[in-house]
């Protein structure tokens, strides 16, 4: 459900404004209504220095969670005062690793030449002998060179031979002498230097490691308040961005929306000011943002509509009602009693340690965890097998109550053809609710006809002889259904138009509904794909391990442990998203769903 709002419009005298604006935070129940779409230079740099601190702090609670260290370092530390310490050690860190990159690239220049020292070369020079430093490919060296000149090979590398000649005279063109052969430069460092070097490197960048892992530890505390100051310093900039001056700069104009649950507390706050003001009821063309309001059950599913859009102002909010759905086709995909038993029991041990914000995220895996159990028992799949084809003797009595492929295949389109005409019926709800139901007489003449046609089909399978899919009781539920769609749906337009829209709007309708309906086979699909990777890892295991003592049961259970491990990341991967997308495109559409809500943030203090 979609709270009702209302618009409130503030006059406030300047000199008051200030502590109008602390008390209006105070209270925390005002989303600030926002006019001015271009913010400030200080707005910008407010936004990227938080969304900067927040991904270090992401970055730091990763690197803690790998961490088995202690310390209270920088546990009192102040957040601005650690964020730049963290600044300049990253920066420091970055110097390290450039630096780091130009001595192994030297390293990888000299390493052919081996471990020499540059005296020990001008000292030769200085002695009137020359070194020069010279490679070719190694097929292509020729022992016999050195008897002609003065050579001595250094090194084979990477399929070059490095080797120097050392003469009293710099004439000699070598490349020209020796076929295939270049000369280089003489090399610019040690070996042995630029070994000490990239240690001393290496432990620089160690130290600083320890300093961001004790700040990891120990400082992420101190970095979220200073993330929380900074919001709200930025959430009160906001506001004063979107507060305009009247009467020559004397009077403050402000406006916000507050929802009607807390119109009454904050009327009463607006008593005790020094303000004026104007109270309304919103509209949807105000636009106001969205607040949703359901039980506890539906209100886990708010994160799963939210990835897609929130309801428009004064439609429905489709989340109560996408929820049970979206939870059967959940277990429908997975379907594995098994791998629901492991969600509840997982769920249930690491809700004791988690934060409370985390808490309902683990109670939507238990629904949906319940629901995996509910299908695996409906198809008689526990960790891949199929309880319908083992030899269980006590199971015999139940056996004939799972169901089969070709049941889960009719479940399957079932399950979509009743949220399609579900969705149909929201639709139908949302024009009434929006323009009134003369707009929604369209929507009931294709719901009359599908479910009609349905169960005459059904009756005419049941009684072939009677033939009352074309009997004058439904060629008059037809005839009203045609009504709907073809003459009463628009009560705006013309009757010529909307038979013209009407025949559009059939085509449009018939090759929708059934490519949404055959949409719903991948719920069979994943579902029977999903069991047979179980039944896989189950053969693999048996198959593969030794016949010996010990360890054949060891290898079954480490494949079983692996196998099973991976077919739930994957299959519970795909029964996630896939619902998913029904959800969203086939439920949605066919429920008229038109979105693009703003969520509702009310000017309050920020909490770390």
């Amino acid at each position: 459900m979609i709270v009702p709002m209302y618009h409130y419009s503030f006059l406030v005298f300047h000199a008051d404004y200030d502590d109008f604006v602390k008390s209006l935070k105070e209270i925390g129940v005002a989303h600030m209504a926002e006019h001015k779409k271009e913010p400030t230079p200080e707005i910008e740099a407010q936004y990227r220095l938080i969304t900067e601190l927040g991904q270090r702090i992401k970055q730091l609670e990763r690197r803690a969670s790998d961490l088995k260290i202690s310390g209270n370092d920088y546990k009192d530390e102040d957040g601005k005062a650690l964020y730049k310490q963290i600044i300049t050690l990253d920066q420091e860190i970055e110097q390290l690793n450039q630096e780091k990159t130009a001595l192994e690239k030297q390293y990888k220049q000299i390493e052919p030449w081996g471990y020499f020292k540059i005296e020990n070369i001008e000292k030769l020079e200085q002695a009137g002998l020359h070194v020069r430093f010279l490679i070719c490919p190694i097929k292509k060296y020729k022992p016999e060179w050195e008897e002609e000149h003065p050579l001595s090979v250094i090194s084979d590398y990477k399929g070059f031979q490095h080797f120097v000649a050392i003469d009293e005279t710099t004439d000699k063109d070598y490349p020209s002498l020796l076929p295939k052969t270049d000369e280089v430069g003489k090399p610019g460092g040690e070996l042995e230097e630029i070994e000490r070097k990239l240690e001393e490197n290496r432990a620089k960048q160690e130290e600083i490691k320890k300093k961001l892992n004790l700040i990891a530890v120990n400082g992420i505390d101190a970095l979220k308040k200073y993330k929380a100051e900074l919001e709200d310093k930025l959430s009160e900039v906001k506001v004063r961005f979107q507060t305009s001056d009247e009467a020559e700069g004397k009077v403050k104009y402000l406006e916000a929306w507050i929802p009607k649950t807390n119109t009454d507390e904050a009327d009463k706050w607006l008593e005790g000011q020094d303000a004026y003001f104007l109270k309304k009821e919103a509209k949807e063309e105000d636009k106001p943002p969205i607040l949703l309001k359901n039980n506890r059950y539906s209100r886990l599913f708010e994160p799963v509509a939210k990835l897609f859009s929130l309801p428009k102002y004064g439609e429905l909010d489709l989340t109560p009602f996408f929820a049970p759905f979206f939870m059967m086709f959940f277990g429908f995909c997975l379907g594995d009693a098994g791998y629901g038993i492991i969600m509840l029991i997982a769920t249930a041990i690491y809700k004791r340690k988690v934060k409370p914000d985390m808490k309902p995220l683990l109670s939507l895996v238990q629904w949906l965890g319940f629901a995996t159990v509910l299908f695996g028992i409906l198809t008689g799949t526990v960790f891949g097998v199929n309880l319908n084809s083992a030899h269980i003797p006590f199971l015999s009595d139940v056996r004939e109550m799972f169901l089969d492929e070709q049941q889960m295949f009719n479940l399957a389109l079932i399950f979509g053809l009743i949220q399609i005409l579900f969705g149909m019926i929201l639709k139908a709800i949302n024009q009434i609710r929006q323009k009134g139901f003369l707009y929604s007489v369209s929507t009931w003449g294709w719901f009359i006809l599908i479910v009609s046609s349905g169960i005459f089909y059904l009756l005419d399978e049941k009684s072939p002889d009677q033939e009352l899919m074309w009997s004058i009781p439904h060629l008059i539920i037809l005839g009203i259904a045609g009504l709907g769609i073809f003459v009463f749906n628009d009560p705006k337009r013309n009757i010529f138009m909307n038979v013209g829209v009407g025949l559009w709007d059939t085509y449009n309708m018939v090759t929708g509904v059934i490519g949404d309906l055959l949409s719903y086979i991948r719920l069979f699909a994943l579902g029977l794909s999903s069991a047979i990777l179980g039944l896989v890892f189950n053969q693999l295991a048996f198959d593969l391990s030794p016949d010996l003592i010990i360890v054949k049961q060891l290898v079954i259970l480490i494949i079983l442990v692996i196998g099973h491990s991976i077919n739930i990341f994957m299959s519970g991967l795909g029964a996630f998203v896939h619902p998913l997308r029904l959800t969203f495109v086939e439920f949605y559409k066919n429920a008229g769903f038109a979105g693009g809500g703003k969520e509702y943030k009310p000017f309050k203090k920020v909490q770390y």
